[in-house]
């Protein structure tokens, strides 16, 4: 009966000690998930050049447009393009109603070819008079008369001429013509109709800019021939260039803006006139700052700090930073340029203990 006693006493023993192995085992293994390095990435603290832009709407148009008005208030008789046709400069776009001006236009040369024929009468008999003054055949008074009838018949003719100009004038004004290669963008006239307003619209889209304003808090910032990029909302996905062309002195009168115009480089494909555009001038810029990647900055309990690695054991720096362009940021006091920094995973390290560096 001892003897059993004894070999149930070593049974249970033997039980106690494996189950507290088994606990300390498990404790042990506890302890090393606990401990499992946070996985970070890192980055050098480096010297750069730090830009800022700002936003201006637009909308693109053709860089050479001109519109057309009818110089004269007549029928039109014939129009010979359309909305989208593009014309060479001189092609005709409509002709007008010309019998009212055709009459006047024959009087006002009628009016001029009699007022020559008088000018070279009164010119022969001029000089003949002075001959026959010479001879002593007639008087210095009648010498001076015959002058002055051929100044009066000179007079005439330029009077004549100008009123001749005038009527070819308003005669030629009854064809319409395109004043420089494009494209017609806008039409306004109708066979057997008057026109009114602006007839017509020619583009030349070869070559297109943008307008848009700026405000007197960014204007002085800018200059003619800064580069700028463009993004076109019809046109996802893709940014083009161009440059500043010119900035107004003085604010537009409708308002306290400065017009400005950006000419849009060649050779960009898909933009047209008319399109609704997004201009990203720069509105600041820093040069060789010291900065960092605007995501590796932490702002915890109203204080902005960045982790800096020691041999892989973190420390959170304060610090004050500038310019931020929504990709880095400037710092201004707290690091040095070569300083490691934590870029990713910052907000998961414990000051202290140390973390493992991944690719």
């Amino acid at each position: 009966m001892k003897k059993s006693k004894i070999v149930l006493i070593a049974v249970v023993a033997v039980l106690l000690l494996f189950s507290a192995y088994r606990i300390a085992s498990s404790g042990t293994e506890t302890v090393t998930e606990e401990k499992q390095l946070v996985n970070v990435k890192t980055g050098q603290v480096t010297l750069m050049d730090l830009t800022t832009t700002a936003p201006l709407t637009g909308t693109v148009r053709a860089e050479n447009q001109v519109t057309v008005s009818a110089g004269l208030q007549a029928e039109v008789t014939r129009v010979y393009v359309e909305v989208g046709d593009y014309v060479t400069e001189g092609t005709t776009l409509f002709t007008l109603d010309t019998s009212s001006i055709s009459g006047s236009y024959g009087q006002a040369a009628a009016a001029y070819n009699m007022a020559v024929e008088g000018m070279n009468t009164a010119k022969t008999n001029y000089e003949r008079m002075q001959t026959l003054y010479a001879e002593g055949a007639v008087s210095q008074q009648a010498l001076e008369q015959a002058q002055t009838t051929y100044a009066t018949a000179v007079e005439q003719v330029n009077q004549a001429s100008a009123a001749l100009g005038s009527a070819g004038s308003a005669l030629s004004n009854g064809t319409v013509t395109a004043p420089i290669s494009g494209y017609v963008t806008e039409l306004n006239v109708v066979e057997g109709q008057y026109p009114a307003g602006a007839a017509a619209t020619i583009s030349d889209t070869s070559a297109l800019e943008i307008g848009t304003n700026v405000s007197e808090y960014l204007v002085g910032r800018l200059h003619a021939g800064d580069p700028v990029t463009i993004s076109v909302k019809a046109l996802p996905g893709q940014t083009f260039t161009g440059t500043i062309k010119s900035i107004a002195p003085a604010p537009g009168t409708a308002g306290f803006t400065y017009p400005v115009t950006v000419a849009l480089d060649a050779g960009q494909e898909g933009l047209m006139a008319g399109m609704f555009a997004e201009v990203h001038v720069v509105s600041d810029r820093k040069n060789g700052v010291i900065a960092v990647p605007s995501d590796a900055v932490l702002i915890t309990d109203s204080q902005t700090k960045v982790v800096v690695l020691h041999d892989a054991i973190p420390e959170f720096v304060l610090v004050e930073t500038g310019l931020d362009n929504g990709e880095y940021v400037e710092i201004l006091s707290g690091l040095s340029e070569g300083d490691v920094i934590v870029t990713t995973g910052q907000h998961y390290v414990i000051e202290g203990e140390a973390v493992n560096i991944v690719d």
